[in-house]
């Protein structure tokens, strides 16, 4: 990917977040992973929380919470952070959550490595 007339890594990935923790796109240790656009979707009404974070365990920086009346919510989502994207932590991925494994949710993630 170039920004600016450099070259940098691209980093993208696809995953399922059915219960727990479930990485997306791994972090590198000594780079920065920055995030420039993702699509969220979510395939269940079920109630619970959805969650992406950087690094497991670490801070969160996209949430929702989905009530008893889940299917009047909106099931997809797109976060778009422009061409310089938004960096996450020296070090750390980014990572899916959910609060039950009756919500599963895909996430596709694109960005790059500084």
């Amino acid at each position: 990917m170039e920004i600016r007339g450099h070259q940098y890594k691209a980093a993208q990935g696809v995953a399922v977040i059915t219960n727990s923790s479930a990485v997306i796109i791994p972090g590198i240790t000594g780079k920065t992973l920055y995030l420039n656009y993702m699509i969220i979707s979510i395939s269940d009404s079920a109630t619970g929380t959805l969650q992406l974070t950087d690094g497991d365990g670490g801070t969160i920086f996209w949430k929702i919470e989905r009530g008893a009346n889940g299917v009047a919510q909106p099931s997809g989502y797109i976060l778009n952070y422009g061409d310089y994207g938004s960096a996450l932590t020296e070090g750390n991925g980014l990572f899916g959550i959910t609060s039950t494994s009756n919500m599963d949710y895909t996430i596709t993630a694109l960005g790059y490595y500084k």
